[in-house]
């Protein structure tokens, strides 16, 4: 996220001499605050931006940065136009995105003008799986300028058994995997991760708060990735699977091949009650060969299941 804000940063100041700092935090949906934040960090890694006080001040880069930010190889231009914004669609930022674009158009030379036809409609990249239900663009957006601004808020959060609390928390990041939005956030109990979409309401608060210099999102997410994987070795389940689901089973768990022909597969599960649960809603799509006591679990469910409904209907058990 922050990365995307400073590369539209520096290409917002490649198109004149000098910016006022309220004209980009406008243009970028951010505080003044932030912009200067953002102009340290530039400063810190080296790129040649300051600002200037004063009515005709402003924010800019040395000129002669500003000539060679524009020079970008083909191979270059064709990662940024690889088509495919819909993760900054999800975030309310298509239209910033398709800007920063056409400004970068402006700047190419005509051999860097033709690579980026030559890829425009070539590769598209889709985040969703199939059938997937859209994200809540509204709350997305709010919790998109919490955490630019660094600004407090206060959560409606439904639970998976759909129980509601109050959260107070201070929005650290966001985080798309496989088209699922998650919160990283920090609350009285710690860090904390909220899947957007379970997120009745969500208000933002008068006061900020400070981030630890520290942070760093990537390293977070990927050390939370690993603690929720370790678990999926815990259960271990020898499936064969009929060819028309098995796509669509080995997308949730982690899985291997071990005989391609009879497509039998071993799925790791956190528990037995998370494969019966999960198994239980391919009825007779899959066939549990090892263990037998989930074997024996399925059989029992499905038979609560069946004595339920012949009790409603008024039939013998």
């Amino acid at each position: 996220m922050k990365a995307d804000r400073l590369i539209s940063l520096l290409l917002l100041l490649q198109t004149t001499a000098r910016r006022p700092a309220r004209e980009l935090a406008e243009a970028l949906e951010v505080s003044e605050r932030t912009i200067y934040r953002d102009v340290d960090a530039l400063a810190c890694a080296g790129v040649p931006v300051y600002a200037e006080r004063g009515s005709e001040g402003g924010i800019a880069l040395a000129p002669g940065y500003r000539r060679a930010f524009s020079h970008f190889s083909d191979e270059e231009v064709r990662a940024l136009f690889v088509s495919g914004s819909g993760i900054l669609a999800d975030l309310g930022m298509n239209r910033g995105y398709e800007r920063a674009r056409e400004k970068m158009r402006s700047g190419f030379t005509d051999v860097q003008r033709r690579a980026e036809q030559t890829l425009r409609g070539r590769i598209h990249i889709d985040h969703r799986r199939w059938h997937q239900s859209d994200p809540p663009f509204d709350k997305l957006a709010l919790l998109r300028r919490a955490v630019w601004e660094d600004r407090r808020v206060t959560l409606s959060y439904a639970d998976r058994k759909r129980m509601q609390s109050e959260r107070t928390a201070d929005p650290f990041g966001l985080v798309s995997k496989a088209g699922v939005w998650y919160l990283i956030a920090r609350t009285q109990a710690g860090m904390r991760t909220f899947r957007v979409d379970r997120i009745v309401e969500v208000r933002e608060c008068a006061e900020h708060f400070e981030r630890p210099a520290d942070f760093d999102l990537d390293a977070h997410w990927h050390e939370a990735s690993e603690q929720f994987s370790r678990p999926l070795d815990a259960y271990a389940v020898l499936l064969r699977v009929d060819a028309d689901v098995e796509e669509e089973i080995c997308a949730y768990w982690r899985h291997e091949a071990v005989e391609e022909r009879e497509r039998i597969l071993r799925i790791h599960f956190p528990s037995i009650g998370v494969a019966r649960r999960f198994l239980g809603s391919w009825g007779d799509r899959v066939d549990v060969l090892e263990p037998n006591e989930l074997a024996d679990a399925l059989i029992a469910h499905a038979r609560a299941i069946l004595s339920r409904h012949e009790s409603r209907n008024g039939r013998a058990v």
